[in-house]
């Protein structure tokens, strides 16, 4: 099979697959030409975008390898950079992972060139030109393994490429020795640090897809596993790695991601978010059964995974605290409450009312994520309903008094006798917001119990008549 795609000079051959470039259809021929020869080929158009998406998602698989990952700029080909300082140890050296991430692309169908070497521009120069599958480069002898390979290797624009190769300057070599002065003007800046950045003279660096959590752990597994009980199971073991690095900075996590990697190179990823820090492995362990649990039958393991990581996207200080005998307090109680039912509905969804600093009691409370801190009211507590309508009410009220409490009140057709009035609560106006009126709040209560809570909003004798409301029933 060929890949093709249109250009200026006509449609002409992008990619071939083995079959192909045993029957000598190489990359780069023109569409007629290969036709002319090998009628039979199978020919795809190019779909370059469905190609960017299908290498991102094999970036993030290869996260079992290393937190650092990010692929090829477009124009520089079909590849992946992974940064492996510190994870080498898990796979037996540096050899040893490059040969398994070889045998787990090989699985997927996918034949990939692999090199290590001290700088981003050398190890893409050996996967792109290099003679060997998997190439691991010594300390100190990059320009020796770079020295015949094409100036292209460089990742030279084409116009520089074919300039350089215009005047008999096809490799490496050729060019590491000449007076940089004159390649600098006649090519430009760009050739120069090319070169110095694969022979590891000047710095790179690339953008990883995700940056890596502040504490993380992972593990690359012998066997793989696929029941619910061995994934808790991993996690925990996780989480005690997890425990020790948020002990040694006073921390707490305020939220866990699970990424599972299983064999057939889909990423199943678990996340559970946590109204306070801690570092419970219990806690975090049943908020990840419940997770599991109510995904069901969406939970697909596939043949199982062989990787997992465990991270904190986000932490906290959490003071240690004194260990006694006494039973859990109200706020760990409520704070397990609040990540049970988060795991489920998603912590955004479980909203508390925290309190507001005013007095005007529409506007004294206001609905919140429930983990968005403390929602503890420090105030005075003054007697409010346990409804609040969400809009007062108008009410036709009947007093003995004009300014005194209310005796009889028709509310939604309903006319209410009044045994019991309690108030004048006064509250003023915001006079920032507008409000003009003052209010006189009072409790009511009428013949069969039922008690109400009913507002004038204005003074008898003014230039406008007060008007009544009903702003909440108490039980």
């Amino acid at each position: 099979m060929a890949i093709i795609a249109s250009g200026s000079g006509g449609w002409r051959v992008t990619g071939v697959n083995a079959c192909a470039r045993a029957l000598g259809v190489a990359a780069g021929e023109a569409l007629a030409d290969m036709r002319a020869r090998v009628p039979e080929i199978d020919v795809r158009e190019a779909a370059p975008a469905e190609d960017r998406a299908a290498l991102e998602r094999l970036a993030r698989w290869t996260m079992a390898f290393s937190p650092f990952v990010a692929p090829w700029p477009e124009e520089e080909g079909s590849g992946l950079t992974l940064d492996i300082a510190g994870c080498t140890h898990l796979f037996g050296g540096e050899e040893g992972l490059a040969k398994r991430l070889a045998a787990s692309l090989a699985r997927f169908g996918l034949s990939a060139r692999l090199a290590i070497a001290g700088s981003i521009g050398a190890a893409q120069a050996l996967a792109r030109y290099g003679k060997d599958a998997i190439t691991i480069v010594s300390p100190g002898e990059d320009y020796a393994v770079l020295a015949d390979l094409p100036v292209a290797a460089l990742r030279l624009t084409p116009a520089i490429s074919t300039g350089l190769q215009r005047l008999g300057l096809k490799r490496i070599s050729d060019i590491a020795h000449l007076p940089r002065a004159p390649l600098a003007r006649r090519f430009g800046a760009g050739l120069l640090k090319r070169l110095d950045q694969a022979l590891d003279r000047a710095p790179e660096s690339f953008s990883p897809l995700a940056l890596p959590a502040e504490c993380r752990a992972q593990a690359v597994l012998a066997e793989p596993i696929a029941s619910r009980d061995h994934v808790l199971a991993l996690a925990e073991t996780l989480m005690g790695d997890l425990v020790l690095q948020l002990e040694q900075g006073s921390k707490g996590a305020r939220g866990l991601r699970l990424q599972l990697y299983r064999v057939d190179g889909k990423v199943t990823a678990l996340e559970i978010g946590l109204a306070r820090p801690t570092r419970d492995i219990r806690h975090a362990l049943k908020l990840f059964a419940l997770k599991l649990d109510a995904l069901a039958e969406a939970f697909d393991a596939g043949f199982g995974f062989e990787a997992a990581r465990l991270e904190v996207p986000q932490t906290e200080i959490l003071s240690p605290t004194q260990a006694g005998l006494a039973a859990e307090t109200k706020d760990e109680n409520l704070s397990l409450l609040i990540d049970c039912l988060g795991s489920r509905l998603g912590l955004a969804n479980v909203v508390r009312a925290h309190p507001c600093d005013t007095h005007i009691p529409e506007r004294a409370m206001r609905l919140m994520p429930a983990e968005n801190g403390d929602a503890e009211w420090a105030g005075e507590a003054l007697p409010r309903p346990l409804l609040m309508l969400p809009c007062a009410e108008p009410a036709e009220v009947m007093a003995l008094l004009p300014d005194g409490p209310p005796s009889l009140f028709r509310w939604r057709g309903v006319r209410y006798s009044i045994v019991y009035a309690e108030g004048p609560e006064r509250l003023r106006p915001e006079w920032w917001r507008g409000q003009k009126a003052t209010r006189d709040y009072y409790v009511a209560e009428d013949e069969d119990g039922r008690r109400f809570w009913l507002y004038r909003e204005g003074a008898y004798g003014g230039a406008t008549p007060p008007k009544w409301f009903v702003h909440g029933v108490f039980a």
